[in-house]
């Protein structure tokens, strides 16, 4: 099923809540299963990379100016040949949800329950916002 994500970690330069065609499995009826499929789904794209840097590394202008856009401009090499345990990040993502630490809203609605059912339909928008905390003395 193809729906909308929008990504918004607070405090960063990124653009703010752009959304980008996604593509996740038929059939999903709850928050738990949606954070399982994205979460496995993201882990596959990120252990599918190429480790190491190219023979000749090089950026477009476009590049450039799209990296500076959101301040900082890198090749985009993975270093570290270790894979990622996608067992290990969905249990993650599930205790970061149930830390308050990641919102989750589909269709401008906050999801509240993990296995509570919830409708997902084609060109849906699912936004995910992480919150960070503040750290530090006040003076």
């Amino acid at each position: 099923m193809d729906i909308y994500v929008r990504v918004k970690e607070i405090g960063k330069r990124k653009d703010i809540l752009t959304p980008t065609a996604y593509t996740i499995p038929d059939g999903i009826c709850s928050l738990r299963q949606l954070l399982t499929a994205v979460v496995q789904k993201e882990v596959a794209q990120y252990n599918s990379k190429e480790t190491g840097a190219q023979l000749i590394s090089f950026l477009t202008q476009q590049a450039l100016d799209d990296q500076a856009k959101i301040g900082k401009v890198s090749f985009g090499t993975i270093y570290s040949d270790k894979k990622a345990d996608p067992g290990k990040a969905v249990a993650n993502a599930v205790g970061c949800w149930e830390d308050g630490l990641i919102r989750v809203f589909l269709n401008d609605a906050e999801l509240t329950d993990l296995d509570a059912p919830i409708a997902i339909e084609a060109q849906s928008v699912l936004t995910f916002i992480r919150l960070t905390f503040l750290s530090g003395t006040f003076w």
